[in-house]
């Protein structure tokens, strides 16, 4: 079923498409160059269309992001800045991960993809973040990876995608070890 925006989006296209098609460089062509012609025209404009709608939601994530940052900051009274994380409380966090998860340290900060993996990771990733307020940047090194990964993780959770939707078991467990590390 298609929404009335979308509808109204697809009528925008035909007519401009019907009003491109008007231009005197395009009488000349043949049948099959005026289909290539139209075939591209509404790709390209439904392209378009797409990537915009991308980058306004990316927008809107990190705009949600700095606004819950900052009433959390507020309700918990804790300065703007970044805090660091030391060499012991990284390698504390990421046993008792490890421990949890029953894999290997060497496992958890490896390249290796399994879902396991990438679950017990994302977890570490959104403790780290949440906990102890590290910066993507330090996490990313700390963990030998790109803080864009760090990010990915993060919207994961946000957004409720993968295993971080909400009939998985995972905010349950994420709940129980973030509050044995506040402790």
């Amino acid at each position: 079923m298609q929404t009335t925006e979308g509808y109204t989006t697809q009528m925008k296209t035909i007519t401009q498409l019907k009003q491109a098609m008007k231009a005197p460089m395009y009488q000349e062509l043949t049948g099959r160059e005026l289909m290539l012609y139209k075939t591209g025209f509404k790709n390209g404009y439904r392209m378009s269309l797409q990537q915009n709608r991308a980058k306004i939601e990316g927008q809107l994530f990190r705009l949600k992001m700095k606004q819950e940052k900052i009433e959390e900051d507020k309700k918990n009274k804790i300065p703007n800045e970044r805090k660091s994380v030391g060499r012991n409380t990284f390698d504390a966090v990421v046993n008792k991960i490890c421990i949890r998860y029953e894999v290997t340290p060497h496992d958890l900060l490896g390249t290796r993809r399994f879902e396991y993996l990438v679950r017990a990771r994302s977890i570490m990733i959104n403790l780290f973040l949440e906990v102890y307020g590290i910066s993507l940047s330090e996490l990313g090194r700390l963990l030998k990876i790109d803080h864009s990964t760090v990010i990915h993780h993060r919207r994961l959770k946000y957004m409720g995608n993968r295993f971080w939707s909400s009939e998985k078991t995972i905010h349950q467990e994420f709940k129980e070890l973030k509050e044995q590390l506040e402790m």
